[in-house]
Protein backbone atom coordinates (compact mmCIF):
# COMPACT_ATOMS: atom_id res chain seq x y z
CA UNK A 1 0.00 0.00 0.00
CA UNK A 2 1.33 2.99 -1.16
CA UNK A 3 2.12 5.77 1.99
CA UNK A 4 0.70 8.98 1.56
CA UNK A 5 3.24 12.02 2.62
CA UNK A 6 2.29 12.61 6.27
CA UNK A 7 3.12 9.17 6.47
CA UNK A 8 5.84 9.41 5.21
CA UNK A 9 6.53 12.33 7.59
CA UNK A 10 5.71 10.36 10.63
CA UNK A 11 7.64 7.25 9.96
CA UNK A 12 10.64 9.41 9.41
CA UNK A 13 10.07 11.85 12.39
CA UNK A 14 10.58 9.62 14.75
CA UNK A 15 11.25 11.25 18.59
CA UNK A 16 14.60 9.38 18.63
CA UNK A 17 15.62 10.86 15.65
CA UNK A 18 14.42 14.39 16.27
CA UNK A 19 16.33 14.11 20.07
CA UNK A 20 19.38 13.15 18.38
CA UNK A 21 18.92 15.68 15.65
CA UNK A 22 18.76 18.53 18.52
CA UNK A 23 21.92 16.80 20.01
CA UNK A 24 23.80 17.29 17.34
CA UNK A 25 22.39 20.75 16.94
CA UNK A 26 23.44 21.67 20.14
CA UNK A 27 26.71 20.56 20.26
CA UNK A 28 27.54 22.47 16.69
CA UNK A 29 26.09 26.16 17.89
CA UNK A 30 26.56 25.84 22.24
CA UNK A 31 29.97 24.39 22.77
CA UNK A 32 32.02 26.48 20.49
CA UNK A 33 30.11 30.06 21.66
CA UNK A 34 30.91 28.37 25.41
CA UNK A 35 34.31 28.50 24.03
CA UNK A 36 35.06 31.61 22.74
CA UNK A 37 33.23 33.11 25.79
CA UNK A 38 35.23 31.28 28.31
CA UNK A 39 38.58 32.10 26.32
CA UNK A 40 37.18 36.03 26.17
CA UNK A 41 36.91 35.66 30.16
CA UNK A 42 40.11 34.57 31.07
CA UNK A 43 41.47 36.87 28.56
CA UNK A 44 39.93 39.80 30.16
CA UNK A 45 40.64 38.57 33.61
CA UNK A 46 44.84 38.14 32.32
CA UNK A 47 44.13 41.54 30.86
CA UNK A 48 42.87 43.52 34.30
CA UNK A 49 45.87 41.45 36.13
CA UNK A 50 48.13 42.73 34.06
CA UNK A 51 46.67 46.00 34.17
CA UNK A 52 46.43 46.08 37.98
CA UNK A 53 50.04 45.16 38.10
CA UNK A 54 51.15 48.22 35.93
CA UNK A 55 49.66 50.71 38.17
CA UNK A 56 50.45 49.05 41.75
CA UNK A 57 53.74 50.29 43.25
CA UNK A 58 55.68 48.54 45.74
CA UNK A 59 54.99 49.30 49.31
CA UNK A 60 58.54 51.31 49.30
CA UNK A 61 58.40 53.19 46.29
CA UNK A 62 60.53 54.91 45.21
CA UNK A 63 62.98 54.19 48.12
CA UNK A 64 65.36 57.26 47.73
CA UNK A 65 64.14 60.74 49.72
CA UNK A 66 62.48 63.14 47.56
CA UNK A 67 64.31 66.41 46.75
CA UNK A 68 63.51 69.39 45.21
CA UNK A 69 66.80 71.30 43.39
CA UNK A 70 64.66 74.17 41.28
CA UNK A 71 61.21 75.33 39.69
CA UNK A 72 61.55 76.07 36.29
CA UNK A 73 59.58 79.12 35.57
CA UNK A 74 59.80 80.40 39.63
CA UNK A 75 56.05 82.52 38.59
CA UNK A 76 53.39 81.84 36.46
CA UNK A 77 49.48 82.07 36.42
CA UNK A 78 46.86 79.63 36.61
CA UNK A 79 46.41 77.24 33.08
CA UNK A 80 51.08 77.81 32.92
CA UNK A 81 52.73 75.30 33.80
CA UNK A 82 55.93 74.89 35.57
CA UNK A 83 58.64 72.38 35.66
CA UNK A 84 59.66 71.00 38.70
CA UNK A 85 63.06 69.62 38.91
CA UNK A 86 64.62 66.98 41.57
CA UNK A 87 65.43 63.68 41.88
CA UNK A 88 63.37 60.66 43.35
CA UNK A 89 59.99 61.76 42.35
CA UNK A 90 59.41 58.00 41.42
CA UNK A 91 58.80 56.89 37.74
CA UNK A 92 54.95 57.44 37.99
CA UNK A 93 52.63 59.83 40.16
CA UNK A 94 50.57 56.50 41.30
CA UNK A 95 49.47 57.97 44.75
CA UNK A 96 51.74 60.99 45.23
CA UNK A 97 50.45 64.47 45.69
CA UNK A 98 51.86 67.70 44.53
CA UNK A 99 50.85 71.14 45.59
CA UNK A 100 51.52 74.65 43.72
CA UNK A 101 51.41 77.63 44.74
CA UNK A 102 49.64 76.20 48.13
CA UNK A 103 47.42 75.03 46.09
CA UNK A 104 46.64 70.50 45.29
CA UNK A 105 47.14 70.13 41.76
CA UNK A 106 44.81 67.17 40.42
CA UNK A 107 45.43 64.46 38.37
CA UNK A 108 44.44 66.18 35.21
CA UNK A 109 46.75 68.80 35.62
CA UNK A 110 49.98 66.38 35.39
CA UNK A 111 51.31 67.02 32.36
CA UNK A 112 54.82 64.88 32.47
CA UNK A 113 55.66 62.91 35.64
CA UNK A 114 59.33 60.84 35.82
CA UNK A 115 61.81 60.55 38.32
CA UNK A 116 63.56 63.66 38.11
CA UNK A 117 60.89 66.07 36.42
CA UNK A 118 57.72 66.65 37.17
CA UNK A 119 55.58 69.24 34.16
CA UNK A 120 52.39 70.70 36.39
CA UNK A 121 49.43 73.05 35.43
CA UNK A 122 49.66 75.63 37.63
CA UNK A 123 45.62 75.28 39.15
CA UNK A 124 42.55 77.30 39.30
CA UNK A 125 43.08 79.21 42.88
CA UNK A 126 46.78 78.71 43.49
CA UNK A 127 48.31 82.09 45.10
CA UNK A 128 51.85 82.95 45.73
CA UNK A 129 53.46 80.34 47.97
CA UNK A 130 55.09 77.00 48.23
CA UNK A 131 55.63 74.00 45.76
CA UNK A 132 56.09 70.92 47.23
CA UNK A 133 55.67 67.66 46.99
CA UNK A 134 54.15 64.02 49.14
CA UNK A 135 55.55 60.78 47.78
CA UNK A 136 55.01 57.45 49.74
CA UNK A 137 55.08 59.12 53.08
CA UNK A 138 57.96 61.42 52.27
CA UNK A 139 57.55 65.27 51.80
CA UNK A 140 59.90 67.63 49.59
CA UNK A 141 59.34 71.51 49.45
CA UNK A 142 61.37 73.63 47.06
CA UNK A 143 62.93 76.52 49.35
CA UNK A 144 61.57 79.45 47.15
CA UNK A 145 57.98 80.50 46.52
CA UNK A 146 56.12 80.06 43.14
CA UNK A 147 55.08 83.88 42.26
CA UNK A 148 51.22 84.30 40.76
CA UNK A 149 50.97 87.46 38.88
CA UNK A 150 48.87 89.69 36.89
CA UNK A 151 51.18 90.63 34.06
CA UNK A 152 49.09 94.42 34.47
CA UNK A 153 50.24 95.32 38.46
CA UNK A 154 53.33 92.88 38.37
CA UNK A 155 57.33 93.54 39.03
CA UNK A 156 59.67 92.50 37.09
CA UNK A 157 63.08 90.87 36.99
CA UNK A 158 65.77 90.87 34.40
CA UNK A 159 69.52 90.41 33.80
CA UNK A 160 71.29 92.27 30.79
CA UNK A 161 75.15 92.16 29.39
CA UNK A 162 77.01 95.62 29.09
CA UNK A 163 80.20 93.61 28.23
CA UNK A 164 81.19 90.33 27.80
CA UNK A 165 82.25 89.75 31.18
CA UNK A 166 79.77 91.87 32.97
CA UNK A 167 75.77 92.88 33.17
CA UNK A 168 73.61 94.32 35.51
CA UNK A 169 70.68 92.69 37.71
CA UNK A 170 67.68 94.54 37.81
CA UNK A 171 64.03 95.00 38.45
CA UNK A 172 61.16 96.94 36.72
CA UNK A 173 57.93 98.87 38.51
CA UNK A 174 58.91 97.08 41.85
CA UNK A 175 57.58 99.97 43.34
CA UNK A 176 57.60 99.67 47.37
CA UNK A 177 60.28 97.22 47.64
CA UNK A 178 62.68 97.36 50.00
CA UNK A 179 64.10 94.04 49.84
CA UNK A 180 64.61 90.80 48.48
CA UNK A 181 66.64 87.71 46.62
CA UNK A 182 68.09 87.16 43.47
CA UNK A 183 69.38 83.58 42.81
CA UNK A 184 71.73 82.98 39.54
CA UNK A 185 72.71 79.58 37.67
CA UNK A 186 76.12 79.87 35.98
CA UNK A 187 78.83 77.87 34.32
CA UNK A 188 82.32 79.34 34.40
CA UNK A 189 84.11 80.78 37.36
CA UNK A 190 84.68 83.18 39.29
CA UNK A 191 81.62 85.05 39.47
CA UNK A 192 81.25 88.26 41.36
CA UNK A 193 78.52 90.88 42.43
CA UNK A 194 78.84 93.80 43.65
CA UNK A 195 75.55 96.33 44.66
CA UNK A 196 75.09 99.01 42.72
CA UNK A 197 74.31 102.28 43.95
CA UNK A 198 71.76 102.90 46.63
CA UNK A 199 71.62 99.24 47.03
CA UNK A 200 72.93 96.75 49.68
CA UNK A 201 74.18 93.64 49.59
CA UNK A 202 73.33 91.55 52.79
CA UNK A 203 74.10 87.91 51.86
CA UNK A 204 76.05 85.96 48.30
CA UNK A 205 75.38 82.23 48.66
CA UNK A 206 77.35 80.02 46.80
CA UNK A 207 75.67 76.77 46.03
CA UNK A 208 75.04 73.44 43.48
CA UNK A 209 72.57 71.24 42.97
CA UNK A 210 72.19 68.53 40.39
CA UNK A 211 71.73 70.92 37.22
CA UNK A 212 74.69 73.11 38.33
CA UNK A 213 76.67 75.92 40.05
CA UNK A 214 74.53 78.56 41.87
CA UNK A 215 74.81 81.82 43.80
CA UNK A 216 72.17 83.51 45.90
CA UNK A 217 72.41 86.85 45.73
CA UNK A 218 70.18 88.40 49.03
CA UNK A 219 69.66 92.43 48.85
CA UNK A 220 68.10 95.74 50.93
CA UNK A 221 67.01 98.71 49.36
CA UNK A 222 67.28 101.49 52.11
CA UNK A 223 64.79 103.60 49.71
CA UNK A 224 61.54 101.70 48.85
CA UNK A 225 61.91 101.42 44.91
CA UNK A 226 59.99 103.36 42.55
CA UNK A 227 58.08 102.06 39.18
CA UNK A 228 60.92 102.70 37.16
CA UNK A 229 64.12 100.40 36.41
CA UNK A 230 66.18 99.66 39.45
CA UNK A 231 69.79 97.96 39.26
CA UNK A 232 70.11 95.57 42.14
CA UNK A 233 73.94 95.11 41.13
CA UNK A 234 76.38 94.23 38.47
CA UNK A 235 78.37 90.99 38.30
CA UNK A 236 81.49 90.05 36.25
CA UNK A 237 82.08 86.32 35.07
CA UNK A 238 84.90 84.92 32.86
CA UNK A 239 82.16 85.04 29.34
CA UNK A 240 82.07 81.32 29.11
CA UNK A 241 78.50 79.82 29.16
CA UNK A 242 75.26 81.26 30.33
CA UNK A 243 73.71 83.22 33.18
CA UNK A 244 70.22 82.63 34.39
CA UNK A 245 67.71 84.01 37.29
CA UNK A 246 65.95 80.61 38.38
CA UNK A 247 64.64 81.96 41.40
CA UNK A 248 63.78 85.78 42.56
CA UNK A 249 62.23 87.59 45.48
CA UNK A 250 61.15 91.44 46.09
CA UNK A 251 59.75 92.13 49.46
CA UNK A 252 57.55 95.42 50.76
CA UNK A 253 58.08 96.97 53.85
CA UNK A 254 55.59 94.34 55.24
CA UNK A 255 57.63 91.95 54.74
CA UNK A 256 54.87 90.47 51.72
CA UNK A 257 56.33 88.75 48.26
CA UNK A 258 55.38 91.92 45.33
CA UNK A 259 54.33 89.83 42.50
CA UNK A 260 56.97 89.02 39.97
CA UNK A 261 56.88 87.87 36.10
CA UNK A 262 59.59 88.27 33.22
CA UNK A 263 60.14 87.76 29.60
CA UNK A 264 61.94 84.21 29.35
CA UNK A 265 64.72 86.14 27.06
CA UNK A 266 65.05 89.01 29.95
CA UNK A 267 66.16 86.38 32.46
CA UNK A 268 69.08 84.47 31.17
CA UNK A 269 72.84 85.85 28.99
CA UNK A 270 74.48 84.38 26.66
CA UNK A 271 77.77 84.77 25.88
Amino acid sequence: MTQNIYERIHETLTWKRIISFNVVLFLVLIVPLSVSLSQQTTENRSSAAEEEALVTPPPNYPTGIPKIDRVNTFFGKAGDTVVILGANFGDYQWGSNIFVGNTEATKEKIVRWSNTIIEVEIPEGARTGQVWIAINGKEARWEGSLLLYDVARAAQIGIEKTTATTGNIYALNAAAGVSGLVELSYVSEPIGVEAYPGIVISATTPGSDSLGKKLKIQFESPIAMNSGKTIIGTYTYPGLGSIEIIRAEIKDQSGKLIPIFSDPLSIKVTP
